[in-house]
């Protein structure tokens, strides 16, 4: 727009626009008008506005109409407006004269070498101006919708809202912006034409970041640009303070319904927020980064893998250990055994852990929940807050209020198994969690008033561990972490992160529990839409949670660790989950905290939905006598005893195959008379049963022996009878994993004679399943006959001979069925000896790898003194009963991921040291013996304590569907000079098996390697280095044990989603796996 020639030469000083209104000066021009100080009556100054263009042009009629709304609206934080009016075609509008506007406080405050205005000085401003929003917004539904430093002007030390060009009346059916808006602090729903009555707070969001840091949310440079970024991305925070984070993107949500109730509400927010560490959230100066997570914006990464770069390792490397205050939050059977280890190895340390451990388990399992409480009978063990989570039937939900589970499907709500598990269905993990939400935030705030009282200014590590594979951990995990930020914040713990670990199921197919890769699927699913900028934590009403802005999400610090696709040959996510905690703890935290950091060039562009994953393994070390000598032989002759004798396998086997066959009554005629059980109890039932369906054939049928076959064959043949069989056979298969487990746990079976009890027992089942069964047909024939000659009525034989015709396709059936259930139970079998036959394999290698000179039943035992000879046996049944249960009976849990040798021997290692350690300090007291590392403390009541909890966790898996193992009684040994590797330690093998599956999809990794000395540095950087292609973050931190970090970042999520659909089959099983009911997912 431009102006007239005649207003040209009007606008002068001199000139009346009014009677009595003389300009004086300009003290202002923009694109839509400029601004003249004058004199008007009575000597009060005054500024007069000309609005550019004739007043039916669209600036001035707009501006005009703003006006008519605004001219009977009276405030004290309102520029007073005087009067307005048409003079020469163009609008002229008289206000009262202000000191200036923020903007120019803001430049004046830059010009002085600040980053901007003070923070209290700007919140006194902010609250002039949200008093004076608010009061438009409530008492007469008006926005202003032109938001912005250069419109908030001061007059008398107080901000008074100004410029109502773009006021909108919200209750006019038409809402639409035409021009003149500013993209800068423009909310996303003004672009769309439908602004709200929390639009302006989120203008008031924008300013308060720049004219606090100089740095906007939003760095674009077009309105193309920022109208994007404004309806699509997510802001960029980084340069608040932190305690000022979660209230920002609060004020910034996408939806306008879950910004804060009114402007004042937002700025109190602000004004009494507190934060805890001034340090970590002091005003940034000139020149800071407020780069982007890598997370947070994106376009697709290439499907190889990219070197990060090298970490500062020298900056990294320090001289002391601090305890590390650390809030762990465990999901379900996976987080229990994760926490149960952590909290092991915590004991062993006494005071000398670097851990100040604080956890909440929360679990619908009760005997996880009850091992995990007998483990803390020592004052040793930290104490966890533990919340047991059951689920009720489904016949206590019907009695409950529908609106407290609205989020959830009402199919799952009224099929809740009998059991009252998960059963590895997410959904009803989540179920559980909204019934016992109450329960879950009190005791997380609990927990989280504990860790803030005794961290004082430091920040502490806070994680969430579980498993997106399981009921429990899958279902319940994205609720809890975002209630735990939420938390976090409101405790003043802004500036804490929170990184989840959580463990997946390998991605290839497992038919023996097909849920796993449907949960993970549908688990990383929701991720996938949560991570996405413009969908935020709804909230649960039922359950009691707030909303989380999509700017505070949780999940850009989200690690998923698959399982390895070998079960032979790989880590345990739960290890690697350990691992990086202890890690953490050991010194290691600001280093791992650097490593989530992304490349500066791969800040921009990048896609919202990349994954995080770890690989986390420890380089044991061999120093001391004991450990290269005493532990390898004590290890040795336990292994040999779990893998027995092949020359007194069959001797061990018979009373095992004999008890196992008078228990299961594992005979032909007991198994089919199952059989016809699965169909009515005994003969007269199921002949009432045959009778009430051939009641329902019409008389002239009854005459056809073929016509009762065809109407009876259905219902007999019922597909429920046929699924009964795998049921059946499954129940077989867990008393036999059962008997072995009592017999292996007490050493009255080895692996060998396992595997002979096996071979015998599929040898019966083919047997069995091949017996004649003719004698039982023609016996049905005779009975069929002898009814058929009975001389009753011609209706009553025809109905008798209907039931005989019944009896004798119910009777081929069972035979049918029973010849499948011997086939069944004999491949079940042959699995079962598979999964021996190789657990046998991997025990002899350990035995080899822990052999001298290869011979493996060398004792050095035998050549040690008296004193100490007499303690090997005691401490072979010691090791043997803390390791049983998470090694030996390991193998006949079909969801335990495999293990190695080097694995195998290595957790033996950790348990056998500390024993070996004090049978030597008690029988060589008079020795004088070399100071030994805290770390390498002895067994104490704390970790008997826990030892004892092995077999409840063991007999009763959690909600998680993959199995929970016990706690392994590892033990963190401190680092010194002289390091050598065997066979137990290589780290060539190590560093195959460390790097995460998950790198198969693509992304960016970094190797980081940690040890504790140089003369470690020395001896394994080399040959690390020759392992691995990428380049290596090496790293000195005093006294950790050498471990190797594979960080993988940037791993596109869609590639991981596609692989799983492909693994799992029928995504339609993990769409119904989906946890809430009232999402749009297809956001």
């Amino acid at each position: 727009m431009t102006k007239t020639a005649d207003s040209t030469r009007l606008i002068a000083p001199g000139y009346e626009p009014f009677s009595g209104y003389v300009l004086e000066e300009k003290i202002g021009e923009g694109g839509f008008g400029e601004v003249w100080r004058a004199d008007a009556p009575g000597g009060i100054k005054k500024a007069v506005k000309f609005v550019f263009g004739a007043t039916d042009e669209n600036r001035g009629s707009r501006e005009l109409k703003s006006l008519e709304r605004i001219k009977g609206v009276h405030h004290p934080f309102l520029l007073t407006l005087d009067r307005f009016g048409i003079v020469n075609d163009q609008l002229v509008i008289v206000t009262e004269l202000a000191d200036g506007s923020l903007e120019e406080v803001f430049k004046r405050h830059c010009d002085r070498g600040s980053c901007g205005i003070p923070r209290k000085a700007l919140l006194a401003y902010l609250h002039d101006a949200a008093d004076a929003l608010d009061y438009l917004h409530s008492k007469y539904q008006l926005q202003h919708l032109d938001i912005k430093p250069g419109n908030l002007l001061l007059v008398g030390g107080h901000v008074k809202v100004a410029d109502f060009g773009l006021l909108k009346d919200l209750r006019e059916a038409d809402c639409s912006i035409v021009g003149g808006l500013t993209p800068t602090y423009a909310p996303p729903e003004v672009f769309d034409g439908r602004p709200s009555l929390h639009s302006d707070q989120y203008s008031l969001g924008v300013m308060y970041q720049e004219m606090l840091t100089g740095a906007r949310p939003f760095n674009g440079r077009t309105i193309a640009q920022l109208a994007t970024q404004h309806v699509h991305g997510s802001p960029n925070l980084n340069a608040l303070p932190a305690c000022d984070q979660p209230i920002v993107a609060r004020a910034l949500e996408k939806d306008p319904t879950r910004r804060f109730d009114s402007c004042a509400d937002f700025v109190d927010a602000l004004r009494h927020v507190q934060s805890r560490s001034a340090a970590g959230s002091g005003m940034p100066t000139k020149g800071s980064s407020t780069q982007t997570d890598p997370l947070s914006f994106g376009q697709n990464q290439p499907a190889s893998v990219q070197d990060l770069p090298q970490l500062d390792s020298k900056a990294r490397s320090i001289s002391g250990r601090i305890t590390s205050h650390t809030l762990v939050v465990a999901l379900g059977g996976t987080g229990a055994s994760c926490l149960h280890d952590l909290r092991s190895r915590i004991a062993k340390l006494y005071s000398a852990s670097p851990m100040d451990l604080h956890s909440v388990l929360i679990d619908t399992d009760a005997a996880t929940i009850q091992a995990t409480k007998l483990a803390e009978i020592s004052d040793l063990i930290p104490q966890c807050h533990l919340v047991h989570t059951p689920l009720k039937s489904a016949m206590d939900y019907r009695r409950e209020q529908h609106q407290r589970f609205g989020s959830i499907s009402r199919r799952w709500i009224y099929n809740v198994p009998r059991n009252g598990r998960t059963e590895g269905m997410r959904p009803l993990g989540r179920l559980a969690l909204v019934d016992h939400g109450e329960t879950i935030r009190r005791t997380l705030v609990e927990a989280i008033d504990h860790l803030a009282a005794v961290c004082g200014e430091r920040i502490p590590m806070v994680y969430v561990i579980g498993s997106v594979s399981g009921g429990t951990g899958g279902g319940m995990y994205l609720d809890v972490v975002h209630l735990l930020r939420n938390l976090l914040d409101q405790a003043g713990l802004e500036n804490s992160k929170i990184v989840s670990l959580l463990s997946a199921a390998a991605m290839r197919g497992n038919p023996a529990n097909p849920l796993l890769l449907h949960d993970t699927q549908a688990t990383l699913q929701e991720m996938q839409h949560f991570m996405k900028p413009g969908n935020s934590y709804p909230g649960d009403a039922g359950a009691g949670f707030e909303s989380l802005p999509a700017a505070r999400s949780p999940l850009s610090d989200a690690y998923v660790i698959t399982g390895p696709a070998d079960e032979a040959e790989g880590i345990d996510p739960r290890e690697t989950i350990v691992n990086y905690l202890w890690a953490a703890a050991n010194g290691a935290h600001d280093l791992l905290e650097a490593a989530r950091r992304g490349t500066e060039d791969a800040t921009a562009g990048m896609p919202a939905t990349l994954l995080r994953s770890v690989g986390a393994v420890r380089l044991g070390t061999v120093r001391a006598l004991e450990e290269k000598l005493l532990a390898p032989a004590l290890i040795r002759h336990l292994l040999l005893s779990w893998l027995g004798r092949p020359g007194e396998a069959k001797q061990l086997a018979k009373p095992v195959i004999d008890r196992l066959i008078k228990r299961s009554e594992m005979t032909r005629e007991a198994i089919r008379n199952a059989m016809l059980g699965m169909y009515r109890a005994d003969d007269d039932s199921r002949r009432e049963w045959l009778m009430s369906l051939i009641r329902r054939l019409p008389e002239e049928a009854l005459q056809s022996d073929q016509a009762i076959r065809n109407f009876l064959e259905p219902s007999i043949a019922d597909a429920t009878i046929s699924n009964a069989v795998s049921r059946l056979v499954a129940s077989y298969v867990v008393a036999i994993s059962r008997e072995f487990i009592v017999r292996l746990h007490d050493r009255r079976l080895d692996i060998t004679s396992a595997i002979e009890v096996t071979a015998r027992l599929i040898d019966r089942c083919n047997e069995l399943s091949t017996t004649n069964s003719a004698d039982h047909l023609m016996q049905s024939s005779a009975d069929a006959m002898d009814v058929g000659l009975s001389g009753d009525d011609p209706i009553t034989e025809r109905v008798n001979m209907a039931c005989e015709i019944g009896r004798q396709i119910m009777s081929t059936k069972a035979e049918s069925l029973t010849n499948q259930f011997f086939v069944e139970l004999a491949k079940q079998l042959q699995t079962m000896r598979a999964r021996l036959e190789g657990r046998a394999v991997l025990i002899a290698e350990g035995i080899q790898a822990t052999s001298t000179d290869g011979k493996a039943d060398a004792n050095a035992w035998s050549e040690m003194p008296r004193e100490l000879q007499v303690r090997f046996e005691p401490l072979l049944a010691e090791l043997h009963e803390s390791m049983v249960d998470q090694t030996l009976l390991a193998m006949l849990r079909s969801n335990q991921p495999g293990m190695n040798a080097d694995t195998l021997v290595s957790k033996l290692s950790d348990a056998a040291l500390p024993l070996v350690k004090n049978a030597v300090d008690a029988t060589e007291s008079t020795a004088k013996e070399e100071p030994l590392s805290p770390e390498l403390s002895t067994t104490t009541p704390a970790t008997l304590a826990l030892s004892q909890t092995n077999r409840l966790h063991d007999e009763d898996a959690s909600g998680d569907s993959d199995l929970v193992s016990p706690t392994r009684t590892a033990s963190f040994t401190a680092q010194q000079s002289n390091v050598s590797h065997d066979a137990q330690v290589r780290p060539e093998t190590m560093v195959a098996k460390v790097r995460p599956g998950l790198l198969d999809c693509g992304g960016m990794q970094r190797l980081m390697l940690l040890v504790g000395s140089d003369a470690e540095l020395q001896q394994l950087e080399t040959r690390v280095k020759q392992a691995h292609d990428g380049s290596l973050t090496s790293v000195i931190i005093p006294g950790i044990t050498p471990m190797l970090i594979h960080e993988a970042q940037q791993v596109p999520m869609q590639r991981v989603l596609e692989r799983l659909e492909v693994a799992a089959g029928d995504p339609s099983v993990s769409n119904r796996l989906r946890s809430r009911a009232d999402v749009d997912w297809s956001n």
